[in-house]
């Protein structure tokens, strides 16, 4: 199809992408793995504000040491795991990623990701 627009391009990883997949739950968001041994969740929808980065700078001075060149996008970064092959979100549990390697499987849910459980159902709607 002729009609595909690139919506972003990042070159972060630098070796192969062994699994890509879309959040069901923030359409926005997506998580990568690849063979550099490491596991991404990017959210598309967030820009660079120049004006929010000078302020953050100038309040915390020399407290804080962020790399200048990782895209605004790029959430989280999770390395440790060989030679990691297939990711998927959990489907009830947002922000939550099951990512199996060549040396086990991890399950993850990052603070800086929407992380909030699923609440019990309440008990008037179990009963009515």
């Amino acid at each position: 199809d002729g009609d595909a627009a690139v919506v972003a391009r990042f070159d972060y990883h630098k070796h192969p992408i062994t699994s890509i997949e879309w959040s069901p739950h923030e359409s926005s968001s997506l998580a990568v793995s690849s063979a550099d041994n490491q596991l991404t969740i990017w959210d598309l929808s967030l820009e660079k504000d120049e004006e929010e980065e000078a302020e953050f700078k100038a309040r915390t001075k020399e407290l804080v040491n962020a790399p200048e060149d990782l895209p605004p996008q790029l959430l989280f970064i999770h390395q440790g795991q060989k030679d990691p092959k297939e990711l998927h979100w959990h489907t009830q549990i947002p922000g939550m990623i099951v990512c199996t390697a060549a040396d086990g499987f991890n399950v993850l849910m990052p603070s800086n990701i929407q992380n909030t459980l699923p609440s019990e159902p309440e008990i008037s709607s179990i009963t009515s």
